[in-house]
């Protein structure tokens, strides 16, 4: 890793540390969903300390973040959940949640083991990510009395549904991408990062919402009611 790889990474921890410190301190005003994000960034934070330690005693890291990664997807379906409750979605959702834990079990033991990249696993993950927050977004779209500029809900959903979708082909193709061309796996990483730290802005914009101030009395409530 060269120079620019390495300030670009730790900028991009250094932001969202700060994310993370905004979140803590508005921690008692914040919505559950937003609690939830929180921890989230918290647990974020830890991994990549973890990671950078392990990395300087040179020690495989490919285990934490596969791990990591189940974490991830459960908070992101807490998160949409508690926006969108109705029975068809909570039944939904949660079965691919499922799905995908025995997916990525069974791939521990079979085509996935931890020394390998979670290829077929992550694409699952995020493929629910983006469906079911396009399902919210959509949603969204069609309440009129939404405050598009203070409501928490659009920039938490969009800051994971745009990672989801722009991290799709990184993760679909890691594998063959490192053994045609580790450049282009550098350079692809690069914009990783770049689109790690636009998630993160939403959702210190997020945080910066006030519901109270939006009309919204209860934002667990759906748009619509099925």
């Amino acid at each position: 890793m060269n120079t620019m790889h390495i300030v670009v990474v730790y900028s991009v921890q250094l932001f969202v540390c700060t994310v993370g410190i905004v979140g803590f301190l508005k921690y008692k005003q914040l919505i559950n969903p937003l609690k939830f994000l929180e921890w989230y960034v918290i647990c974020s934070l830890a991994n990549d300390i973890l990671i950078d330690i392990m990395v300087y005693n040179k020690i495989r890291t490919l285990w934490v973040w596969q791990c990591f990664a189940v974490f991830e997807l459960f908070i992101f379906i807490k998160i949409f959940n508690s926006w969108y409750s109705s029975r068809r979605y909570t039944s939904l959702i949660w079965a691919a949640y499922y799905f995908y834990l025995i997916f990525w079990i069974v791939g521990k033991f079979s085509f996935e083991p931890f020394t390998s990249s979670d290829v077929y696993s992550e694409t699952v993950s995020q493929v629910i990510q983006i469906g079911f927050g396009s399902w919210i977004l959509l949603s969204l779209l069609q309440d009129s009395k939404i405050n598009w500029k203070t409501d928490p809900r659009l920039w938490v959903v969009s800051g994971i549904v745009l990672y989801a979708i722009t991290t799709f082909f990184i993760f679909g193709m890691f594998e063959v991408l490192w053994v045609s061309s580790h450049h282009i796996v550098r350079v692809l990483w690069m914009i990783n990062n770049v689109f790690i730290l636009i998630q993160y802005i939403f959702f210190l914009r997020a945080f910066l919402c006030n519901p109270a101030n939006t009309g919204i009395t209860n934002i667990s409530q759906t748009t619509h009611k099925e």
